[in-house]
């Protein structure tokens, strides 16, 4: 008999399965005073019930935006060991919502900087799957197979008075104008997140924009492009801003010109 069955392939991010599960919030911080629980709400968005395994993961961040996950207690910026959660299994019923709770346990010995760790929400199967073929089909070749989400959210611990400088060291358009590349630089005890923006000095209009963009702690410099929302006069004088989120401590802007 040629029979192939496979299940339990793991899907990560794609529109159509992730819409199925909304999650809020997609970044949590917190620090070693006021700010140290918070509360996720996950919301089945799909007809069928849904069952969550919730842990934490380790990621670090490459130069070019995506990160890798890292082997268990293998990360100097892990924050797992800091912060307590409940539940770490949840069942969601269709159009239902469930909470998960977080709250950090700090020791007196907690060193001055920044931890990172993802909470990942992984989707399980509620029942084994099974697959029966009659045996006059026993030359029919047959794939099934299940995507079962995951999603990770970042989940910061900032301990101390920590600040950050920025730079942006390079800045240019490309030939046809289409898109911006700029070089942003980071140092400092903290990672920085926020909204590059290309705009025209002369009107202070914005012609492009990338928002929420990172560079975590594990990284120092990041080349980001900007695609231009409208074309520009060969001769317009455009400059480039960066602006740090308000939640950070001390938030910077940063502007240079752009060089045409």
């Amino acid at each position: 008999m040629k029979k192939l069955y496979l299940g339990c392939v793991a899907a990560l991010l794609s529109f159509q399965v992730s819409a199925n599960l909304l999650v809020n919030p997609t970044r949590v911080e917190l620090d070693n005073l006021k700010n140290r629980s918070a509360v996720f709400s996950l919301i089945n968005r799909s007809e069928q019930p849904s069952r969550y395994n919730v842990y934490f993961e380790d990621k670090q961040m490459l130069d070019s935006g995506e990160f890798v996950t890292l082997e268990k207690d293998s990360a100097d910026f892990s924050l797992a060991k800091y912060v307590r959660y409940s539940p770490r299994r949840v069942n969601i019923e269709p159009e239902q919502a469930v909470k998960i709770r977080l709250a950090a346990r700090l020791p007196k010995s907690i060193k001055t900087g920044e931890y990172r760790s993802y909470m990942v929400f992984h989707q399980i199967p509620l029942a084994p799957v099974k697959s029966e073929i009659d045996a006059q089909q026993s030359d029919v070749f047959s794939l099934s197979i299940s995507a079962f989400l995951k999603i990770s959210v970042p989940v910061i611990l900032r301990v101390g008075e920590l600040d950050s400088e920025l730079t942006i060291a390079n800045s240019a358009i490309d030939a046809g104008r289409h898109t911006v590349q700029v070089t942003l630089q980071r140092n400092g005890e903290r990672s920085t997140y926020g909204d590059l923006e290309v705009f025209d000095a002369a009107t202070n209009q914005i012609v492009g924009v990338s928002k929420n963009v990172a560079i975590y702690t594990e990284l120092t410099e990041r080349i980001f492009s900007i695609p231009l929302t409208q074309s520009v006069a060969a001769d317009a004088k455009l400059q480039v801003r960066y602006t740090e989120n308000n939640k950070l401590n001390k938030p910077k802007t940063v502007t240079v010109n752009l060089a045409l």
